[in-house]
């Protein structure tokens, strides 16, 4: 009977989802934890697809074949909102939950540049991910999504 027992626990691990970021905090903190590593950071090894929701990543795959080797739909850190980073003071508020969706905002100095973003996750098969990067940035208001969905100029 114990072996019963431990075999359908084994079972029930292996086929139940495991959640990479159970939760909104958990998933954003693992998005920013690179930028605090300062020029130490290998950021060829880093894989940012684990944080993108899979809509997201069809964007992105989509922008890579038709960029062909060029620059694509966005040229920019869409969660510095910039190139260059020295980033201090972030601060991830609370998430918004309504089902499988998450509303958060991000705040942070960028080079003392103060910066407000807004993240839409969206719950997956396995966990949190993002799907949308808002900045109401006056000089350079934009959504990630929308510049994905855009055309390639």
């Amino acid at each position: 009977m114990r072996h019963l027992v431990v075999s359908l626990l084994a079972l029930v691990a292996f086929v139940a989802p495991a959640f990479a970021y159970d939760t909104p905090q958990a998933l954003l903190e693992a998005l920013y934890s690179p930028y605090s590593k300062g020029a130490d950071f290998d950021w060829s090894s880093w894989d940012e697809t684990q944080f993108r929701s899979a809509h997201l990543n069809d964007l992105f795959a989509k922008d890579l074949e038709e960029a062909d080797g060029e620059v694509g739909r966005i040229d920019f850190d869409p969660y510095i909102d910039g190139q260059d980073y020295q980033i201090t003071a972030l601060k991830i508020g609370e998430p918004m939950i309504d089902g499988d969706t998450a509303t958060v905002e991000v705040t942070f100095n960028n080079f003392d540049t103060p910066d407000d973003l807004t993240f839409t996750l969206v719950k997956e098969a396995d966990g949190w991910k993002v799907d949308d990067v808002v900045s109401v940035d006056k000089n350079f208001p934009y959504s990630l999504k929308a510049i994905m969905e855009g055309p390639l100029q």
